[in-house]
């Protein structure tokens, strides 16, 4: 995700992570993992054994690119007793509803969404592709209302605090959940969620896991306050 940002969550990171994303790990949250194809081959089943209890896979981006790995990732992260969440890497700059559709698409034909330990879809919103603030709130928006016309339920949004605040603007959180990128000892909100807070906290993008190799994105469940609990996020 963000060229600083993507998304997966973990549970039981090593030490050595912590340190590297400058963040303490309170008890209380929940942690996972973000992928894409870029980690290439992962073994779920050791992901799952080191303590991960999430994870979020790229699906797509734009109107047509689907990534290479995301069945094998969707389907891997099921066999392995993980929740599991698919995210669009959003293209401002082409068509909102299409890009929906290809999305929603991609994971039914992948297997599609299972009831009770599916997250609702995430929009990544990390570039503007050249528009305005008013332009690229007004694809969010397009985007978020197919999806929901699609699935029955509101998507999730990944963004960063001063991307959303510069170059989209929005004032209402359309109902979604936060998925928030801040590689900090605390995440700044942007005003919309200013009430809830976040849902999802990306914290670092050099997490190492067993049953993938090299570097892998880190997150939190808040797993308190507004959001007390993952399943009420699931399908």
């Amino acid at each position: 995700m963000f060229s600083r940002l993507l998304l997966v969550l973990i549970i039981g990171t090593p030490v050595t992570e912590a340190l590297e994303a400058n963040v303490s790990l309170p008890e209380t949250h929940l942690r996972g993992i973000d992928v894409s194809h870029y980690q290439g081959t992962i073994n779920w089943n050791s992901v799952k054994s080191s303590g991960v209890s999430f994870a979020m896979a790229k699906a797509t981006e734009g109107t047509s690119y689907t990534d290479p790995m995301f069945n094998t990732n969707w389907n891997g992260m099921h066999s392995a007793g993980l929740v599991r969440g698919a995210y669009h890497f959003a293209r401002p700059g082409s068509d909102a509803v299409t890009q929906a559709d290809h999305f929603v698409n991609t994971v039914n034909n992948a297997g599609g969404i299972t009831s009770g330990n599916t997250l609702q879809l995430v929009l990544d919103l990390e570039t503007t592709d050249g528009l305005g603030s008013a332009a690229v709130l007004s694809w969010v928006e397009a985007f978020m209302a197919r999806v929901k016309s699609l699935t029955g339920r509101p998507g999730i949004i990944y963004t960063g605090y001063y991307f959303w605040n510069d170059d989209v603007r929005g004032s209402s959180c359309l109902d979604a959940p936060l998925w928030i990128a801040a590689y900090s000892s605390s995440p700044s909100i942007p005003s919309p969620w200013g009430g809830v807070g976040w849902a999802f906290w990306q914290y670092s993008d050099s997490g190492s896991v067993s049953g993938i190799s090299g570097a892998v994105d880190l997150d939190y469940f808040q797993n308190g306050g507004s959001y007390p609990d993952i399943y009420n996020l699931c399908f």
